[in-house]
């Protein structure tokens, strides 16, 4: 599944890149299959998922063997995001598509991470749950993560997966943090700062972030560091700023 080169804490742990990569060659050849490749110093840890495209990219511990056998699943079994359509019982509207299909293609350029921006009252959530359908129904993501900074909000959104989806979402707490068979958890921010690191760094696919201004950034970081996911800011923008023409 995956091939760890390991060098001493006194060397730069990009050291062990090359090196790591000749192993997974290697491996490739006896076995048919390219592992993910992992290379660290014990302090910094740098995950490289080549056969998917992805440059090396930092991670803060290692995967579990569930989450690596997930990123191999992916490699043959992840479709083409435009081939496929959000579903019109979620979002019917124009705009409400558009961002869904742009964040798409950010994802498809292998990028990680994207912001929406709407207006209050223009279905924020609603583009956030289409969103995650689509990328469930192309195999990029099995398990997601549902994070706002209130309790009532994080009631609408489970209000809103059980309205619009077939998944019973589950509130993250402590006594739920060990429960690993759902696909959609939602939790507060402050409620996953505590229990974040029960769950490995490759557990959710997709992290979705409400209300996502600076201050959440500030103050949460070491969530959205923790997680390797793909993860989607959600933000508003002042009413009146906001065309109602299409």
């Amino acid at each position: 599944l995956a091939v760890i080169e390991a060098k001493r804490t006194a060397v730069d742990s990009n050291d062990g890149k090359t090196q790591a990569r000749h192993y997974a060659d290697g491996l490739e050849k006896m076995h048919g299959r390219r592992p993910v490749i992992i290379y660290t110093n014990g302090y910094q840890i740098w995950l490289w998922d080549d056969a998917q495209g992805y440059p090396p990219r930092k991670i803060y511990g290692f995967y579990s063997k569930d989450s690596l056998q997930q990123l191999i699943f992916q490699r043959t079994n992840r479709k083409a995001l435009n081939s496929l359509s959000p579903k019109r019982e979620i979002v019917d509207r124009l705009y409400q598509i558009n961002a869904i299909k742009r964040v798409a293609e950010k994802f498809e350029s292998r990028r990680r991470k994207a912001l929406i921006v709407q207006a209050t009252g223009t279905g924020k959530t609603r583009v956030a749950i289409a969103l995650a359908e689509l990328l469930a129904d192309a195999n990029w993501s099995k398990r997601i993560l549902f994070l706002c900074d209130r309790r009532e909000l994080r009631k609408q959104a489970k209000d809103a997966f059980t309205n619009f989806t077939s998944h019973t979402p589950v509130i993250v707490r402590a006594a739920t943090a060990n429960e690993r068979q759902h696909r959609v958890y939602l939790a507060t921010y402050p409620a996953m700062m505590q229990i974040c690191q029960s769950f490995d760094p490759g557990f959710f696919d997709l992290i979705i972030a409400d209300e996502s201004h600076r201050s959440i950034y500030n103050i949460y970081r070491d969530i959205f560091d923790w997680f390797d996911g793909l993860q989607v800011g959600l933000t508003a923008t002042p009413v009146e700023m906001v065309s109602r023409s299409t």
